[in-house]
C-alpha cells in the first residue's frame, strides 16, 4: 500500500514540476512567433534548438518559445528577450497538438494567427516561411489579399 502511495505522489509531483505557464496569450503581437516542443536529448531536437536559438539571436522581429517536453530546461541554454524557455508536461503539450514525437513546431504570423505546423525539422522550409512572414508575405511568397492586385481580374474586362 505504501508503494502505491509513493508512486501516486511521484506522478502528481511530476505533473506539478512540468506544469507550464505557456499559453497562446503569451505570443508577442507584431512579431513572428515560433513555438517549438522539443527535448534536449534527441538529435533532431538538438539541431532544432541550435537553429532556433541562433534565429532568435539574429532577428529582433521573431519571438521563439522552446518548450521542453517532460524534462527540465538545459542549463546550457539561457533565456533572452526573443527566446523564452519553459518545461511542459506531455499531457499539457497534447493541448497544442503534440501527439507522439518531437520536435513539433508551430509558426504564428504577426497577428498571432497560426500559419503552419511542422511535425519535423526542416531548416530551409522554416527559414523561407519565417522570412516571408517577416516581410508580410504568405508562405508561398504571394502578397496578402489586401495588398495584391489580381491581374486576371484587371485584364479580364
Amino acid at each position: 500500500m505504501r508503494i502505491v502511495k509513493i508512486f501516486f505522489l511521484l506522478v502528481i509531483l511530476k505533473e506539478v514540476v512540468f506544469a507550464t505557464s505557456f499559453s497562446l496569450e503569451s505570443l508577442e503581437k507584431g512579431k513572428v512567433n515560433v513555438v517549438a516542443f522539443v527535448t534536449s536529448w534527441c538529435p533532431i531536437c538538438i539541431n532544432t534548438n541550435d537553429y532556433l536559438i541562433s534565429l532568435s539571436q539574429n532577428n529582433s522581429g521573431i519571438s521563439v518559445f522552446l518548450l521542453f517536453v517532460d524534462e527540465d530546461i538545459p542549463s546550457s541554454i539561457t533565456q533572452t528577450a526573443n527566446l523564452k524557455l519553459s518545461s511542459i508536461s506531455f499531457n499539457d503539450s497534447k493541448k497544442f497538438g503534440v501527439t507522439q514525437s518531437v520536435p513539433y513546431i508551430l509558426i504564428f504570423d504577426k497577428k498571432s494567427e497560426l500559419v503552419k505546423k511542422y511535425h519535423t525539422f526542416n531548416e530551409n522550409l522554416i527559414s523561407k516561411l519565417i522570412n516571408n512572414l517577416k516581410n508580410d508575405l504568405y508562405e508561398n511568397g504571394t502578397l496578402a489579399p489586401e495588398q495584391r492586385i489580381d491581374l486576371w481580374q484587371k485584364n479580364r474586362f
